[in-house]
């Protein structure tokens, strides 16, 4: 997320939530029917305000809006004659309805793939996944910050030649829950439905998938503990008052330095003080790099939430790629699997027109490496980051279909 510095423009109890940060009284604004001529304004303000977007289509964008703000903030969109609505009244409830959920299966013990889990719940199932099949493997592939390992399960079902790589990560962004869910609800169908399932036996024949579903376990955790709506990694910065950096910002795709990023530590988009300052991004590139001196990775996914969007190349400049249609065409491919699995829709393009610009992303980065089929994935729903549990396999089915669609493709 993106807003003002932490200290001054949230509440923080300790005694009234199981959070740290309260969002009482923070609203979910979406600012709706935005023409091209007003996409520029709309940019404006959310650079100078450094507004926290929590999503955005091609015609619409969501912003945090803090107590503080509606007013002059409303005043400004009015005067510029730009349409908005209050989409959630108060962000601190549908926190504290999921915490009431999520209490009463505390005392369940092990993974919940129709639930959401923790972070130490998650890293269980995934070792205890690696015991359980001869041809899953886990392995840490660096540390994050605050020393947690980076973990990722290798499916590589048996079969003879060797097969090229689907990498696939999930939860970039802490607040992302469902991405998590997702890679969880992956690794388990996946196993489950080897040898039983034509399309999952067919795929997992022809590629070995690398799947990360915690891409930011620190940043996870805390939004676990402090903070449902915390974005970034858990690094100290220049500014002892703000911590974190985007991971998504601090990639280098020929363009950390651009325009659609920020150098304020206090800023939800904060790139770091260098391409790769970051550990668990560091880790991540360094081993997808090692993997491609030895084996072909096809293809890049990064799974975030929430919009319902599909999205390749390019994110920091306006510019086609040479392999523009192809990629279009793969995504198109994805898209109609997602939406004969339970009808839902998703939009599909060039990040920087589909969602908004950004630089130092991981889709640009796969790109640059020489991995033309990078994808950035945005999940359901088309409202909020707090998705209901009754939500959640049905959005990792979908998923997963258009997943399996479009890799088998390439």
């Amino acid at each position: 997320m993106r807003g003002v510095r932490v200290f001054t423009s949230l509440v923080f109890v300790a005694l009234c939530s199981a959070y740290t940060v309260d969002y009482k009284g923070h609203q979910l604004w979406r600012v709706d029917d935005i023409t091209a001529a007003q996409l520029e304004d709309i940019r404006a303000i959310i650079k100078n305000l450094d507004l926290d977007v929590w999503a955005s289509g091609r015609t619409w964008v969501d912003v945090r809006v803090t107590p503080q703000m509606r007013r002059s903030l409303g005043k400004t969109l009015a005067a510029l004659n730009l349409n908005f609505r209050v989409q959630i009244e108060d962000l601190q409830s549908p926190i504290d309805e999921e915490q009431s959920n999520l209490r009463r299966r505390k005392s369940l013990p092990g993974i919940a793939i129709d639930d959401y889990n923790d972070l130490e719940t998650i890293e269980a199932f995934m070792k205890e996944t690696a015991t359980n099949y001869d041809w899953v493997s886990i392995e840490s592939i660096g540390k994050s910050v605050e020393g947690r390992d980076l973990w990722v399960n290798i499916l590589s079902a048996p079969g003879g030649a060797e097969k090229p790589i689907a990498w696939i990560d999930c939860g970039i962004h802490a607040r992302e829950w469902i991405t998590h869910s997702t890679c969880v609800y992956g690794l388990d169908y996946l196993t489950r439905e080897y040898g039983k399932d034509q399309e999952v036996t067919e795929f997992l024949d022809k590629y070995d998938i690398y799947l990360m579903p915690v891409y930011n376990p620190d940043g996870y955790s805390y939004s676990w503990t402090d903070d449902r709506y915390w974005r970034k990694n858990r690094a100290p910065t220049s500014d002892p008052l703000c911590i974190g950096v985007d991971l998504n910002r601090n990639q280098d795709d020929g363009h950390w330095d651009g325009p659609y990023s920020s150098t304020d530590p206090c800023s939800d988009i904060f790139r770091g003080s260098a391409p790769f300052s970051e550990p668990e991004s560091k880790a991540v590139s360094d081993y997808i790099v090692s993997l491609m001196e030895r084996q072909k990775v096809n293809a890049y996914f990064n799974l975030h939430s929430y919009s319902q969007l599909w999205m390749h190349v390019f994110g920091s400049t306006f510019e086609l790629a040479p392999e523009n249609e192809i990629l279009e065409s793969v995504s198109k491919t994805g898209c109609d699997a997602i939406k004969a699995t339970h009808g839902e829709t998703f939009d599909y393009g060039p990040i920087a027109t589909t969602i908004y610009p950004s630089n130092g992303g991981t889709v640009d980065w796969g790109y640059k490496v020489g991995i033309v089929h990078s994808y950035g994935l945005e999940l359901r729903d088309r409202s909020s980051f707090v998705l209901p549990k009754s939500e959640i396999i049905p959005a990792a089915e979908e998923t997963w279909a258009g997943l399996r669609a479009a890799i088998m493709t390439l």
